[in-house]
């Protein structure tokens, strides 16, 4: 435990609450009842030394990595992404903990994050956005360093994760067109490598399977999370499947460059493509049309990562976390119902 004073881990046994709530509390920040406030800050007291104000020994400090894809541009391409991590650091220094954002590669070897975790100078790990087939796992494993996936899972067990239910949420997107009458479904989908990607990739399998409809992979055209792929995809994928009567984008973002290439074709949303994302970026609702998407449920994922992670730091007795956040469908107005042939 780097930097942390042993008394807030007694203040909060004695007040039965968190560490972390001791800290927000010592820290005058968070949403608490007067009584508990009251209880952390007597209990606080009685530990001080005449003159010590409360917060002069807060000193929970945890060093935590943010491991991130090398090869991705979040900020200018992915603001949904760029989003969480900014959530997540806020959150993180809120609670006097010093975070580290770290580019993270397929050749492990190669990666900043892989050199910062071998040199031990950091507590914990929470891997963003992780590849298929990531090897991280076994570092964490290996090192004993506590993590946490987000923004992409695996299926194992014995793998921490918190994350939204991206691969319910791409089956609900499947369910919900198949509702409306669409059979000639195309999907313009992230990168092969993500596992977020596959996540909803799988859902969409998992839909087509239930559903009794036919899987092709041609009716899937991958490539980055960013606009241009969006512009690029709909192109092909409308050249090569003409049929197609709707479109599942894996982000708002691809979405929005569907929506040019599609005005460019000449083809209409809804009238005669159905379109619909995946995030509900605020931009989605002003678009021409209103894009329909998948919203992330509203809990705020950053606060229960960071609680979650301080934990797995102080307590050598969690052997898993999993944890999945919902999703839901907000219709807006470029879907419709498929027109009969």
């Amino acid at each position: 435990m780097r930097g942390a004073h042993v008394k807030l881990k007694e203040i909060a046994k004695k007040a039965n609450v968190s560490i972390s709530t001791v800290s927000r509390i010592m820290n005058n920040q968070g949403n608490f009842s007067e009584e508990t406030r009251k209880k952390v800050l007597d209990i606080a007291n009685e530990h001080l030394k005449p003159g010590i104000a409360p917060t002069k020994m807060i000193g929970v400090s945890y060093t935590i990595v943010v491991i991130v894809p090398g090869n991705n541009d979040f900020f200018d391409n992915d603001p949904s992404t760029s989003a969480d991590l900014n959530h997540l650091k806020d959150e993180f220094e809120a609670y006097g903990h010093q975070i580290h954002i770290a580019k993270h590669y397929t050749d492990l070897p190669s990666s900043p994050a892989y050199k910062l975790l071998s040199e031990q100078k950091v507590d914990a790990a929470i891997i963003f956005d992780p590849f298929v087939g990531d090897k991280m796992f076994e570092e964490f494993n290996r090192l004993g360093v506590p993590y946490l996936f987000t923004n992409g899972r695996t299926y194992k067990a014995g793998q921490n994760y918190i994350d939204y239910d991206n691969r319910k949420g791409a089956y609900e997107v499947i369910r919900y067109l198949h509702g409306l009458g669409h059979r000639k479904i195309g999907m313009l989908a992230g990168p092969k490598n993500h596992l977020v990607n596959l996540n909803r990739l799988d859902g969409c399998k998992d839909a087509f399977r239930e559903l009794e409809m036919p899987w092709s992979d041609t009716n899937v055209v991958m490539g980055s999370f960013d606009p241009a792929h969006g512009y690029e995809a709909v192109k092909r994928l409308m050249s090569e499947q003409p049929s197609t009567t709707a479109i599942f984008a894996f982000n708002d973002i691809i979405a929005f460059g569907a929506m040019k290439g599609l005005a460019e074709m000449n083809i209409r949303i809804p009238m005669e493509v159905s379109l619909i994302g995946f995030d509900d970026l605020k931009l989605s609702e002003f678009m021409v049309p209103p894009l329909t998407t998948v919203r992330r449920f509203r809990y705020d994922i950053s606060s229960i990562i960071v609680k979650v992670l301080t934990e797995l730091i102080t307590n050598k007795n969690i052997s898993e976390v999993s944890i999945s956040l919902k999703t839901e469908i907000i219709e807006r107005e470029s879907c419709s119902k498929a027109i009969k042939a």
